[in-house]
């Protein structure tokens, strides 16, 4: 089976025009792709705080539903949602799940508490230590945020890094290590999925968020649930280098990976 479990419809605020759940459906069957899940941006944070334009959620999940109708038996469609910084504003954004029977549900961290989102921070102009300091603080907020019910899998854990390696600064994840197995270690208890986000890769920086290293210590710490998505903003993207992480996680020791299939969870073979 191949899966992507990470793509945006023109209902995120920083979607195409033409990405329509219909499109993505489209896209997605002549890719190979037998399951999908759009799982549009709600940053609860930026909507609280009046930074971000208000998540259309009736109008998405209107789109959604039309779309997994139509392709019924043809294409397993999740109706999903990133909800991002949920622990932030925990209210806020349990209502948000609350409005509709979302099937598969991303928690992501685009950004530390009262700081900008990790993709505006200037990289280039940090010393090594206050990177190392930023990420420190990245990794404790994802330990908290997955505490947050109702999420099924975290999102990019290193998209602070994509960030870094664009800026061209070298990065070593060891001094992490012992919060990075925290958030493991969590994730295990929780039963809750990692996601491999293959969208640096389509982008050409080289490395996955998280990373081979990354992947093999989740493996080594008895990590099982992985789910793999392309991050694509528009129909173009839908399941770009999926393969190419499918590859990835069979160096660093898994064989299988979580897929949805209405609202339930099955685990398929990537061999």
């Amino acid at each position: 089976m191949i899966c992507d479990l990470h793509t945006h419809t023109h209902f995120s605020f920083d979607g195409a025009h033409e990405a329509t759940a219909d499109a993505l459906c489209r896209r997605a069957l002549e890719a190979g792709i037998s399951h999908l899940a759009i799982t549009d941006h709600c940053d609860i944070n930026g909507e609280v705080e009046g930074i971000y334009t208000p998540y259309a959620a009736d109008a998405a999940w209107e789109e959604m539903t039309a779309a997994k109708e139509k392709y019924r038996g043809r294409l397993h469609l999740s109706l999903g949602i990133e909800l991002g910084n949920a622990h932030q504003y925990p209210i806020e954004a349990a209502a948000v799940l609350a409005k509709h029977p979302y099937e598969f549900v991303i928690g992501s961290l685009h950004n530390l508490k009262d700081v900008p989102d990790f993709c505006m921070l200037r990289y280039e102009m940090m010393t090594d230590a206050h990177i190392h300091r930023l990420f420190n603080r990245m990794l404790d907020e994802t330990l908290d945020m997955i505490s947050f019910d109702g999420l099924h899998t975290l999102g990019h854990l290193t998209y602070m890094h994509r960030y870094i390696t664009l800026a061209k600064k070298p990065f070593n994840f060891k001094p992490h290590y012992d919060q990075i197995m925290a958030i493991y270690e969590k994730l295990i208890r929780l039963d809750m999925a990692l996601e491999l986000n293959v969208s640096t890769l389509w982008k050409g920086l080289g490395v996955s968020m998280p990373t081979l290293e990354l992947l093999k210590l989740y493996k080594d710490m008895g990590g099982k649930l992985i789910t793999v998505g392309s991050d694509a903003h528009s129909p173009e993207n839908v399941g770009k280098c999926i393969r190419k992480g499918y590859a990835l996680l069979q160096t660093a020791g898994f064989s299988e990976v979580m897929v949805v299939e209405n609202g339930q969870r099955i685990m398929a073979s990537i061999l």
